[in-house]
């Protein structure tokens, strides 16, 4: 095991957090998240395909419902 007892742990707070901090620290970290592991590739993929498939006709609008 590896000593860590030199290694020194910063706390910003002295009491504990209220839910509010909670909750908006959880949805820091999963939009963090999100960010570095979203595929941009594949999000650029289907705004093309999205793109060459909208078309003004009835049954094109109906299509998008449809998936």
């Amino acid at each position: 095991m590896a000593d860590t007892s030199s290694v020194h742990i910063a706390t910003t707070g002295t009491g504990p957090r209220s839910p509010w901090e909670r909750l908006r620290f959880r949805w820091q970290a999963e939009q963090e998240l999100h960010e570095l592991t979203r595929d941009r590739e594949r999000e650029d993929r289907v705004r093309a395909e999205a793109a060459v498939r909208l078309d003004p006709s009835p049954a094109a609008f109906a299509e998008l419902f449809r998936r």
